[in-house]
């Protein structure tokens, strides 16, 4: 994922209508569309009646995408399907479009998510004058909490999933950073302390990696740690040494594998839920609005006894 915290950068503006900025969500967004309808085409052609392997693992997709709507929204909601799939699509791929290293997280502009919260928000209204009418409808916000609930939903949402993508980059950044030091620091100390300490460095970590690698009957517990413990000393004797020889030098080895192993969270695993999320929740939002038939038979039974 990008570690640019200081916003979207705005590559050009359009001269039109006071001036539409191209930033680099702009560009993000229009990639995953592109990525997402080309996908689509591509899938969806030669659809067997026998379906080999690609077709089988679509339509595993398809049924879980669909089974997901009728438990949320209900069964007469199916129909929603394709615009809760193309949801979760657009929202996990505008997040994990950032881990390609040039292109920012289009999810991690606030404006992104307040789009898709709002655009949720307007079919909920939608639906809610269609049922009630105009005028039922706005009686409703002679309550001002009824106002102040509908304001908060979009609100609420677009800054939960903006919020958990934005602070995973800054999370990453600032973890980047310190590890650069550390690894600058550490590397430098026994460097300055000459070869001779590096040489002794790296034949400890060796022969903690040979203890370790005996049978297991004799190898003691807490391997996983010490494991670690006899790599970072191997890594840290090999480029001190290297340093101390003039040959290498300025080399950030802390920045390699531990920001990969914080990207399966802040990326992949957070990228994940916070789409799941905010799918599920627009599929219960979009549901109470659209009650069904079951639900009028219910209340006419109710008011009859």
């Amino acid at each position: 994922m990008s570690i640019d915290v200081t916003g979207a950068y705005v590559y050009f503006v359009i001269p039109i209508f006071g001036g539409i900025p191209i930033s680099q969500t702009t560009v993000s967004s229009l990639i995953v569309t592109i990525i997402l309808c080309t996908l689509f085409i591509v899938l969806g052609r030669g659809l067997t009646k026998r379906p080999g392997k690609c077709q089988v693992l679509v339509e595993k997709g398809v049924t879980m995408m669909t089974n997901l709507t009728a438990s949320a929204m209900g069964a007469h909601n199916v129909h929603w399907t394709p615009f809760m799939g193309c949801l979760f699509l657009c929202s996990i791929c505008g997040s994990y479009i950032g881990l390609t290293g040039f292109l920012r997280s289009a999810t991690a502009d606030l404006n992104c998510t307040a789009v898709w919260a709002l655009m949720v928000s307007f079919i909920i209204w939608f639906n809610n004058i269609k049922n009630d009418g105009i005028g039922k409808f706005l009686k409703n916000y002679v309550n001002p909490m009824n106002l102040i609930s509908d304001l908060a939903q979009p609100l609420s949402m677009s800054f939960r999933h903006f919020s958990n993508i934005s602070v995973g980059i800054i999370i990453s950044t600032i973890m980047y950073a310190a590890l650069t030091l550390a690894s600058t620091i550490i590397i430098e100390l026994v460097a300055s302390a000459g070869w001779l300490t590096g040489g002794a460095l790296i034949v400890a970590g060796l022969l903690m990696l040979l203890l370790l690698a005996l049978p297991a009957k004799k190898r003691k517990k807490k391997w996983l740690s010490k494991t670690v413990i006899s790599g970072v000393t191997l890594v840290v004797g090999l480029f001190g040494l290297l340093q101390s020889l003039n040959i290498l030098s300025d080399i950030p080895v802390f920045t390699y594998g531990i920001p990969a192993v914080m990207s399966l969270y802040f990326d992949f695993f957070s990228g994940f839920i916070q789409a799941l999320v905010f799918t599920l929740l627009s599929m219960v939002y979009i549901g109470n609005s659209l009650p069904g038939p079951e639900t009028g038979s219910e209340v006419s039974v109710s008011k009859s006894n």
